[in-house]
């Protein structure tokens, strides 16, 4: 059981045998640091002028304390204890400490009693902050800084600051007892000498002497072998290449009866509080990363002997402690696994972590820490040594805005009671993020201690107002179109209120309403005399020109659903999608007749039609569609290797177009449309744009191609509205004369993630058109989130936004469960605009949808997109969950380009893979590879980020320098 194994441990450090106890070391001997102070030695000379290794604890005195006595027994414990004069220096290669007998503690005293409260806060301030942020030369003795505050007659403040080197947190338990002694000593009028034999600097030759055990670093090499996973933490900015530590805390206390409830369930568990609150904290890191395999890093103790109990000295070695969480497992049998690994950690503890990093050699980014981002620490308060009956001492340690770690968690107990505390790195947390992480701490503790047999994806840790955020229903109550069946029923209506506006023009033919009308209804009425008033789909193969819209249209009007068909796609992908959709009629162009010849005989070619009257047209009787008709089919890339076919019905278009009429604030008056129909992005375009009554401008075939020709249309033609791939609208910034863009309102990106420096540049140069970011996969018609960018945008990552067109998002765990919010997440889609189903394929249906797990009766689609909520509540892009690529503005399923290759016979085997230039690299691997150097500093690197490199590569040799610096320029 555990609890035996943890005595087992006990006692087997407790009964370390004779040979190794510790002795005083030869005189003149040469003292190493320990292994446990090399790290630390090695950390501060990578950042000299940097305080993150300060330690610092504040006494507060209160009741008549004899400053006179208290200074006196600082002064003696420090002679008492040579690790508080020594000093560090390197000599013939080596790191050695020497204890400077002739240094000197000073005790600066400060009296701020005749102040008012808040200037004596202020001073006190100014105090803590130049003692604790200054940093501390390792070559000069003494590592320690005293200072005495007095607060009024009967309050007194001793503010103790040591580099870390020297310490650690049950050396400044000793430090108090020992104070407190020596005080006791001095107010009777004797203070005795009571320094032992034994100091640190014996303690660390006698290490060096004795090695290190071969089966302990055995043992590391197998736990940490293999890939080790980055922890997926919810941070609010990303990681930079230059670690600043500027950090800050929070702190939660936790009430009497939960404290009670907590501890009394660890010794049910047969396990210490720490292996209990460790456990936790593994869940909350599943929780937040959706990881199973996760590392955190914990420091421990190496006072093994029994002498060293009593040293003060820096005795804390950090272990790796790295557990698989199985989401099935109850958290009753998560802790037994945990307390297993910690024991084995325990047992291990003595190699040192430096040691294992050289011999690992794990990837190395500038900045992180190579096995963990986070780190646990328990602690248990020791009792408070008097001083006098009459004074009462509190104490506690002192924030120095620092954070060694991305995400530190402290579980302390103090007379029962227990309090836990976040230190974190503020570059990459907002405080706001911080406290949520609290809040789901405090809850899932709550749910463990209710019912420590749940299953660890049971455990819930959803807030209250998470639970409103998440399931608010923001559903449209009405909207301008509820009165229509057909999207081309609101079209059409146009031609009676907007009868001779241009509806659709390319090049420099145009028609207007009332000319779209008549001819979409002269081509309908001869695809009827193939379809006999079936609705079923009709396949749409047109160049691009004003006949493509017009047969788009009459498919409508002849009550049917249109399938685009790209006249440049192979000729197996046509044959496929013909067959897979069932279709047997087509409407084409005359040049484009022969491609469909072996397919069909029912074609309609839409340069044939003869325009017959208005008249006859009404007198007409055309199918009548219901919402639940299809409007229109899509094939995607599909993972079979396969395209999939996405029915989308006029339900479904009618409500995504009645979104934009609430999203955005001006509706097209020209509507530049460059994508092909085959793409779902081009129904934002025709569909809005004819609704609306607005002008739908057909660009020519391949116009991305020529950015100064789009930049003459978009000034020639008054364009008020497009719609195109990030990528593109940063040439247009770049390379075309702003004033030629004037005439733009409203620019719509999406179909690739929408960089900062793209926002940036529309800021500089067209800040009077509004920019905005948009999500959605064809399966939720169109979009389903979007964002109206802002200036305030441009430093981070750019939002896709908040859900759109009554549209339902969900950020769902692997049990789809809710994740926290700020957490990475896999994006589910609901609601009305969602396509129900693929085409004649039942199994990939059922991979890609689920039954709603929040509402009866209704359907969720997984995108395989990740995101998370920003703190504004807008939705951040995080790439893709699976192995579906965007690559420039296509949707690309890996698996069936490589299944193709595999298929071609030209090789044996083949795998697809996509090259990603948003690259996280460490100097060894930019030296390594000029061609890596050169894409991070293009894709990567604004003026702050190289100032940062030149920042890390300053120690590099001379040669690897210039080579970065040439790279640079």
């Amino acid at each position: 059981m555990s609890s035996s194994l943890l005595k087992e441990w006990k006692l087997k450090n407790k009964g370390e045998s004779p040979e190794k106890a510790i002795s005083k070391a030869p005189e003149n001997a040469v003292f190493p640091l320990s292994r446990s102070q090399q790290r630390l030695w090695f950390l501060q000379q990578l950042h000299p002028n940097s305080s993150v290794y300060n330690y610092a604890e504040i006494y507060t005195f209160s009741g008549p304390i004899s400053k006179q006595d208290l200074v006196k027994g600082l002064q003696a414990v420090f002679q008492e204890n040579d690790i508080l004069k020594t000093k560090y220096l390197l000599e013939e290669g080596m790191v050695v400490q020497l204890v400077d007998e002739n240094s000197v503690l000073e005790i600066k005293e400060y009296d701020f009693s005749g102040y008012d409260e808040n200037t004596q806060n202020q001073k006190k301030e100014d105090v803590f902050a130049r003692d604790t942020r200054t940093a501390f030369d390792l070559t000069k003795a003494p590592l320690v800084r005293m200072s005495v505050l007095k607060i009024s007659k009967s309050t007194h403040i001793l503010l103790v600051t040591m580099h870390h080197i020297l310490t650690d947190k049950w050396s400044m338990g000793l430090f108090r007892e020992q104070l407190a002694k020596k005080y006791s000593q001095s107010i009777k009028g004797e203070i005795l000498n009571e320094k032992s034999d034994i100091q640190y600097t014996d303690y660390a030759y006698w290490q060096k002497e004795n090695g290190i055990r071969t089966d302990m670093i055995a043992y590391w090499m197998e736990k940490l072998s293999g890939t080790i996973p980055e922890l997926d933490l919810p941070v609010d900015h990303p990681s930079t290449i230059h670690h600043t530590f500027n950090g800050d805390s929070h702190i939660q206390h936790f009430s009497e009866e939960l404290s009670k409830k907590m501890l009394s369930l660890a010794k049910e568990l047969e396990v210490t509080p720490y292996v209990f609150f460790l456990s936790a904290f593994y869940v909350l890191l599943y929780k937040y990363s959706g990881q199973e395999d996760i590392l955190v890093g914990s420091p421990i103790s190496n006072r093994n002997e029994p002498i060293l109990q009593k040293m003060i000295g820096f005795f804390d070695e950090t272990i790796v402690l790295r557990s698989e969480i199985s989401p099935s497992m109850s958290f009753r049998e998560f802790v037994r696994e945990v307390n297993k690994t910690a024991m084995e950690a325990f047992s291990n503890k003595e190699a040192p972590f430096d040691l294992l990093v050289k011999k690992l050699s794990p990837d190395r980014v500038l900045g992180r820490n190579p096995f963990f981002r986070s780190m646990f620490i328990y602690h248990s308060v020791p009792e408070t040594p008097s001083f006098g009956n009459d004074v009462e001492l509190t104490h506690s340690f002192y924030d120095n805005k620092v954070s060694k770690f991305d995400l530190t968690l402290y579980v302390a107990e103090e007379n029962g009671l227990l309090y836990a505390s976040f230190e974190y790195a503020t570059d990459l947390f907002e405080k706001r993020t911080i406290e949520r992480i609290q809040e789901h701490l405090k809850i899932l503790l709550e749910k463990i201690v209710d019912d420590p047999n749940q299953h660890i994806s049971n455990l819930d840790t959803t807030t209250e107002w998470e639970k409103d955020f998440f399931f608010s229903d923001n559903s449209r109550q009405s909207g301008p179109y509820d009165g229509f069946n057909g999207i081309h029923d609101i079209i059409f209506k146009n031609s009676i209120e907007h009868g001779e506006a241009i509806a659709v023009s390319f090049g420099d033919e145009g028609i207007t309403y009332h000319e779209l009308k008549n001819k979409a209804e002269a081509i309908a009425r001869r695809i009827l005399k193939h379809t006999k008033g079936n609705k079923q789909i009709v396949g749409l193969c047109a160049n691009r020109s004003v006949d493509m819209i017009v047969g788009l249209m009459a498919i409508l009007k002849a009550g049917c659903a249109y399938m685009p068909i790209d006249p440049e796609y192979p000729k197996e992908r046509i044959h496929f999608m013909l067959e897979d959709s069932e279709t047997k009629v087509i409407v084409t162009q005359e040049v484009l007749k022969p491609v469909f010849k072996s397919y069909t005989e029912k074609i309609v070619v839409l340069n044939e039609e003869e325009c017959q009257s208005a008249e006859e047209a009404s007198n007409f009787d055309f199918p009548s569609v219901d919402r639940n008709d299809l409007a229109y089919v899509i094939y995607t890339s599909g993972s079979t290797g396969k395209p999939k076919g996405v029915p989308i019905s006029h339900g479904n278009i009618i409500g995504s177009t009645q979104g934009r009429l609430e999203f955005y604030d001006e509706n097209p008056s020209v509507f530049l449309l460059m994508s092909s129909i085959a793409f779902d992005s081009s129904k934002a375009g025709i569909f809005w744009t004819l609704c609306t009554g607005g002008k739908l401008l057909v660009s020519e075939k391949h116009l991305e191609q020529d950015i100064d020709k789009i930049g003459n249309i978009i000034e020639k033609q008054g364009i008020s509205h497009t719609l195109m791939l990030p990528s593109l609208y940063g040439l247009l910034l770049e390379h075309v004369d702003v004033s030629q863009l004037r005439s733009l309102k409203t620019v719509i990106v999406a179909g690739e993630a929408c960089l900062p420096s793209i926002a940036r540049k529309h800021f500089e140069t067209l800040s009077e058109a509004n920019l905005y970011n948009e999500y959605g996969p064809t399966e939720g018609t169109v979009w389903c989130i979007a964002h109206k960018v802002q200036m305030e945008d441009v430093t981070s990552n750019i939002p896709i936004g908040k859900a759109v067109a009554d549209s339902q998002v969900f950020l769902l765990d692997k049990n789809l469960k809710p994740v926290p919010y700020g957490a990475s997440g896999e994006i589910y889609l609901g609601g009305p605009g969602l396509a129900l189903k693929y085409l004649n394929n039942p199994s990939l249906t059922k991979e890609a949808y689920i039954e709603s797990p929040f509402e009866e009766n209704a359907m969720l689609y997984r995108t395989g997109d990740l995101g998370k909520f920003d703190k504004h509540g807008n939705i951040l892009f995080l790439g893709r969950a699976d192995q579906q690529v965007k690559i420039r503005g296509y949707r690309i399923e890996l698996d069936e380009i490589e299944r193709t290759i595999n298929e071609s016979g030209l090789l044996k085997r083949g795998v697809v893979t996509v090259e990603n230039s948003n690259l996280e690299v460490g100097l060894d691997d930019l030296l390594m590879d000029p061609q890596k150097l050169s894409l991070y500093l293009e894709n990567n690197l604004g003026e702050d980020e190289i100032e940062e490199l030149l920042n890390s590569i300053a120690n590099l040799k001379e040669d690897e320098k210039e080579f970065l610096l040439n790279q640079i320029k």
